[in-house]
């Protein structure tokens, strides 16, 4: 009896000690292998919706072919957007001008002039091509009469990432397209006086110094759309207004959303990460901890 009561008490001792064994902090991974993991986390997003691009486009060339009709779907530069749920969503009128003159841009550096005159870039067709693609990604998410890029909604205009912009280059051209090249071609609109963007960082960690970034506002100039042209003619200005009507009566605006309400959108994305990673910091405590086996007596 002795000796099985002595079992018992080792059993409860080792059962405390084992509860009172530090546990080795989460290791928090630097800025280096943060960042790699983001951007390998965003290149799968894209490659998703290249493979989702391709799908649609087979699907409704399939639907030609059912109707003996040319299988020449494309979305490209047509008045067309491709959703992230696999519908396909036929833009306004005024799309299918303004779209084609970005084409154009490729076999004709001259239908930019501005662009001609300040980037040595354009000399080549493969730049061309890389800038006609990326503004037919912006333009379709452009206010056309204030030249703002963003998304219209009830409070006013929210602004649109840069990745978003990506994401929608794969989903229009089926192509990944890096980070670099979209930059570049940005960097090629601004120099011809056509873009311009405003960064919004906010201090979501005073005591640490932490920064995030919102999506800047960007904003097409007056230059862009005097030398893009075709929204100056009466029947396109009249589309685009019309358009304009259609959305202001679903109750969307087109002002800038107050910067205050971006920011306030970083600050709560930050605060919500935060108690995640300390949900999970609290969680090893119970995972940690394992059940003693019981010991046969």
């Amino acid at each position: 009896m002795l000796c099985v009561l002595m079992l018992r008490m080792c059993v409860m001792t080792f059962a405390e000690s084992s509860t009172s064994i530090p546990q080795p902090a989460p290791v928090t991974p630097n800025k280096g292998e943060y960042d790699a993991e983001y951007r390998a986390k965003r290149k799968l997003r894209k490659q998703a919706l290249i493979e989702l691009h391709h799908d649609v486009v087979e699907r409704e060339n399939q639907k030609l072919q059912g109707q003996d009709k040319p299988t020449n779907f494309t979305i490209g530069f047509r008045a067309r957007r491709l959703l992230r749920n696999g519908d396909v969503e036929t833009l306004p009128q005024e799309f299918a001008r303004i779209l084609k003159g970005c084409e154009e841009f490729i076999e004709n550096p001259n239908r930019f002039p501005s662009l001609r005159a300040w980037c040595d870039a354009t000399n080549n067709v493969q730049s061309r091509r890389l800038i006609a693609k990326v503004l037919a990604c912006i333009l379709p998410n452009t206010d056309l009469i204030g030249g703002r890029v963003g998304i219209p909604t009830e409070a006013g205009i929210r602004t649109i990432s840069y990745d978003q912009l990506q994401e929608d280059y794969a989903l229009r051209f089926g192509e990944f397209i890096s980070p670099n090249s979209f930059k570049k071609a940005i960097q090629h609109l601004g120099h011809a006086g056509y873009f311009h963007s405003e960064r919004i960082n906010v201090c979501v960690d005073k005591k640490g110094g932490t920064v995030r970034s919102a999506a800047a506002f960007k904003q097409f100039t007056e230059r862009f759309f005097s030398d893009l042209k075709v929204v100056r003619y009466s029947n396109i200005c009249q589309m685009i207004i019309a358009t304009r009507e259609r959305q202001k009566k679903k109750g969307l605006r087109f002002f800038w959303v107050a910067r205050r309400l971006l920011m306030e959108g970083v600050q709560q994305i930050f605060n919500a990460s935060t108690l995640d990673d300390y949900a999970d910091t609290t969680s090893t405590v119970f995972s940690a901890y394992q059940q003693p086996q019981q010991v046969p007596l």
